[in-house]
């Protein structure tokens, strides 16, 4: 029996990692950029989860009732794409039900997941945690790998339940699922990322397939994400982004598409069995 891989989309636009306050001055490519995704998504027969900023569904009400009217699961990004290493508890709780309230009025839905900006989980930050198990069925902001950027490299690699006060241990009576972002092991190395986005770009393709094989052989699905903005050859420059943000764009939508061909997808709540309040 083939394993069902997950398939997630981080909604935000191309200027989403810079300061909120400069996002007034670029003009959005979001709409367009997301249009490919969903064409992509009908090509193959494949339902996402699309973890939304709020801003962006504020801002495009009409692009967020479309991807749910579609069978697209909605989950929160945060309403203004904030690292949560940056913030308080009082800060992200505001951002945070922020955001649930605008996606749940679009779309009449109870949101179910969450998904950090930045992966910004580390271990000054796991309060968070406790937010969200009130409030949410699952998490997906652990990436078990370890870059200058982020990442916690001795967190669980497959579908866990934390444990609330150190969410590398696991807890089966804990109620929040934590599902992490794909990687494949290497000996000496360590957890090499495999789950899309910049890395989609960055490896060659035949090693993600591989390292996706070899998860799914071991009886656990991928968490698989991508940004609008990685399939966007066009993207326009920002003088404060890095040499990754632009990394083989061209590559973008023929290896998004090579993934959607040769593995089967869902969506969180339809991979997990999450069933609608």
């Amino acid at each position: 029996m083939s394993i069902t891989n997950i398939m997630s989309v981080d909604l935000e636009d191309y200027y989403c990692d810079l300061p909120f306050s400069e996002w007034s001055k670029y003009d959005s490519r979001v709409v367009e950029n997301t249009n490919k995704i969903l064409d992509l998504f009908e090509r193959y027969d494949v339902k996402a989860t699309f973890f939304v900023l709020g801003y962006i569904a504020e801002k495009f009400p009409e692009l967020i009732k479309k991807i749910s009217d579609l069978g697209h699961e909605i989950s929160s990004h945060t309403y203004s794409h904030i690292d949560l290493r940056k913030v308080n508890k009082k800060e992200f709780e505001e951002d945070f039900f922020k955001s649930i309230n605008i996606l749940e009025k679009i779309t009449n839905k109870k949101v179910e997941g969450f998904r950090a900006p930045f992966f910004s989980i580390n271990k000054n930050n796991y309060w968070v945690f406790e937010i969200l198990n009130n409030n949410l069925t699952y998490d997906s902001s652990i990436f078990p790998v370890k870059t200058q950027l982020y990442g916690i490299p001795n967190a669980p690699r497959t579908i866990y339940k934390p444990f609330l006060k150190n969410i590398i241990k696991k807890d089966e009576k804990s109620d929040l699922i934590e599902i992490p972002m794909a990687t494949h092991k290497i000996p000496l190395l360590g957890n090499i990322p495999i789950a899309g986005g910049f890395y989609l770009r960055f490896f060659p393709y035949w090693y993600i397939k591989w390292g996706i094989k070899k998860m799914n052989k071991e009886g656990n699905p991928a968490m698989i994400y991508i940004h609008p903005k990685d399939l966007d050859p066009e993207m326009p420059k920002i003088k404060e982004y890095n040499w990754y943000y632009y990394f083989n764009l061209k590559s973008g939508i023929k290896k998004f598409e090579n993934l959607l061909n040769d593995f089967k997808f869902g969506s969180v709540k339809e991979t997990l069995g999450i069933l609608n309040d």
